[in-house]
């Protein structure tokens, strides 16, 4: 079993990006490994930088590689996927906000939806220069630099806000995805076809889901740090009417339940998993 391969490390995130990146993980290995991790809906895009063997993407079953080094991995949306990679591990992980993939790269959520899509792909040619400057890296923190570097240049041709749907999001989090589309279209101020057709543009997914997967990931956050026991509670306490409901939607999402998860041999995956600092 793969224990703490993953850990968030701890960055001066620069002011104007503080909207837009949320977190930076790591993960690496001194000894080759042979990897396959699921991924699962967590409602954030994340930015993945490689130094290590090149992965490879299953997707439904259908599988493919990319040939980037630095890539954007979208919503996880009413789909399966596995992240596979054999030799040392390198990678490094910025959890970016859902709004960040439309506000700097121009690009609606969707775009980016169960894929892995490499940076040259979707930007303009400056983007040659960061991956020239990425391949001269000696460490993780240089990468990083870097990355922001070029993030805060995306962020002076950032498309203008939304401000119902940022105000919705805002809301989204604070209720811990317990909200009705109901009260968030009231507050928005806007029809509901409007509301949800721009929502799944930007975000990627219908209002609805996103708010499930982040009552979800509360859940399991909280999980993490407490007994399997206090179950019971920690689902009342994020808005489930009973236990049985949050694994049934633990097990529809994530394919296991969640003690199994917890204590099986996909233990490692609660380092990736959760809701992040925000």
């Amino acid at each position: 079993m793969i224990k703490h391969l993953a850990k968030k490390v701890g960055y001066t995130i620069p002011e104007n990006l503080q909207s837009f990146v949320i977190n930076i993980i790591s993960s690496e290995s001194d000894k080759e490994m042979d990897i396959s991790i699921p991924i699962f809906a967590t409602g954030f895009p994340l930015m993945l930088s490689i130094t290590g063997e090149e992965p490879t993407y299953t997707v439904n079953d259908y599988r493919y590689k990319t040939n980037s080094r630095l890539m954007v991995a979208g919503q996880i949306y009413n789909a399966r996927v596995v992240f596979t990679q054999k030799g040392k591990i390198g990678n490094l992980g910025i959890t970016l906000h859902p709004t960040a993939p439309y506000y700097l790269f121009h690009k609606s959520g969707a775009f980016f939806n169960n894929k892995w899509i490499g940076f040259e792909d979707f930007t303009t040619d400056s983007c040659g220069n960061l991956m020239d400057r990425l391949a001269l890296c000696t460490d993780s923190k240089q990468r990083v630099l870097h990355i922001l570097e070029f993030l805060k240049k995306l962020e002076e041709n950032r498309l203008p806000k939304i401000q119902w749907l940022d105000s919705s999001l805002s809301k989204i989090f604070e209720k811990n995805g317990i909200i009705s589309q109901e009260d968030l279209i009231n507050e928005a101020g806007v029809s509901l076809r409007h509301f949800r057709r721009v929502f799944k543009k930007v975000i990627g997914v219908p209002p609805k889901y996103f708010c499930k997967v982040i009552q979800l990931n509360t859940v399991f956050q909280l999980l993490i740090n407490s007994p399997t026991e206090k179950m019971h509670l920690l689902a009342l306490d994020c808005g489930y009417f009973d236990q049985a409901h949050f694994i049934n939607d633990f097990y529809r999402l994530i394919g296991n339940t969640p003690g199994k998860f917890l204590n099986g041999k996909l233990a490692h995956l609660k380092e990736y998993m959760g809701r992040p600092g925000i």
